[in-house]
């Protein structure tokens, strides 16, 4: 004998009750209207506390322009149960490719999306607070004082001492840590960072030591950790 669901059978009447048949303009309007305020804010916070060498202007207008879109997604998603489940199965297939270099920007895109969400559920206060407490937070951090940019000190050199090298960056006060070093028959290097103020005499008498080949300071990304 074979058993006839029906589709309203399936999910309790309380689950469908939960979905709007028809959600009104106005509503829309609004949501869709604050959601773009909401991505103006994070647009120009990020502009303001990027810390990239290259700032890119299509990210950042892809991060705000995600909060208006994933509003419309989750508005979509209260009005339907098929356009519900739908979005589940599209958007689980899904890949972002693009790599993300700098930690805050992956700050940024999950803010945006949360946004979005948020915003889209019509729960306009906690999105408004969020976005308050969020961008004071980031400019505070922007404020406090971080440790200056370590230097990468790469010496080239034939038959000449550790302790040469050592001599000249204690005499000059400069906190070091040897952090490579490759020895061969034909040539080896030292690579030292450092952690440096605006005194670089020291690259002379280094480069000036017999047998030193080649003398580099690079600066990095990174931060010291001592």
């Amino acid at each position: 004998m074979l058993l006839s669901l029906s589709f309203n059978e399936i999910f309790k009447d309380s689950f469908l009750s939960s979905f709007k048949s028809n959600i009104s303009m106005p509503t829309i309007c609004m949501t869709l209207i604050f959601s773009f305020l909401i991505s103006l804010y994070v647009f120009f916070i990020y502009k303001l506390t990027t810390k990239n060498v290259i700032y890119s202007r299509k990210f950042n207008v892809t991060i705000a322009l995600m909060s208006i879109i994933t509003s419309a997604i989750v508005l979509s998603m209260q009005a339907n149960i098929t356009v519900s489940l739908g979005m589940v199965g599209a958007l689980s297939i899904v890949r972002f490719r693009t790599s993300i270099k700098d930690p805050r920007d992956l700050l940024f895109l999950f803010w945006s999306i949360s946004n979005g969400i948020i915003i889209g559920s019509q729960i306009y206060s906690i999105s408004f607070v969020l976005a308050i407490v969020v961008g004071i937070s980031l400019l505070l951090f922007d404020i406090i004082p971080e440790k200056k940019t370590p230097f990468l000190l790469v010496i080239y050199f034939n038959d000449v001492k550790e302790d040469e090298f050592n001599n000249i960056l204690n005499f000059y006060k400069i906190k070091y840590r040897l952090k490579s070093s490759n020895i061969s028959s034909n040539e080896s290097s030292y690579i030292y960072e450092l952690k440096l103020k605006d005194n670089k005499d020291f690259i002379n008498e280094i480069k000036n030591i017999k047998g030193v080949k080649e003398v580099s300071l690079l600066s990095q990304d990174g931060e010291c950790s001592y």
